[in-house]
């Protein structure tokens, strides 16, 4: 029980990730276009609305999947796993394609492989960022 504790993270993120792909079409797309015209309040973008709309969705997908890759990589750490990195991904590509076939189901959503491959992007440079951390750390000790 008391290694189940560091995967609480992951339960946390993978809930997170539900809420949103729950969202039917409407309100998925209204929470992207409120960050859109939040951030053109700020600059003025130089793409379309419909363009910056599509950046926004998939930055935002590859965030809550590195999220999700990284909090794998540390309950399986804490356990005592190896090939972390591999695993990590893995369960993340995984869940990504859980995530589009969930979304199959909801109205206005549509659950596709390219989305898949986002999210598993995401989960790669996360990983990849944290690889390159620990490598820095370890060459400067």
């Amino acid at each position: 029980m008391k290694k189940l504790r560091y995967y609480l993270p992951s339960i946390c993120m993978l809930v997170v990730i539900f809420g949103f792909s729950s969202q039917n079409g409407h309100q998925s797309g209204s929470l992207s276009d409120a960050i859109y015209y939040s951030l053109n309040a700020l600059v003025t973008l130089p793409f379309s609305k419909d363009s910056m709309v599509f950046v926004i969705r998939k930055c935002a997908h590859m965030t809550e999947f590195g999220l999700l890759a990284l909090t794998f990589y540390y309950g399986m750490y804490k356990n005592g796993h190896t090939k972390l990195f591999m695993k990590a991904l893995l369960l993340t590509f995984i869940f990504a394609c859980m995530d589009e076939f969930h979304q199959l189901f909801i109205s206005g959503r549509a659950g596709q492989f390219r989305d898949v491959l986002i999210d598993t992007t995401g989960g790669l440079l996360f990983l990849s960022l944290l690889q390159l951390i620990r490598y820095l750390k370890r060459s400067n000790s």
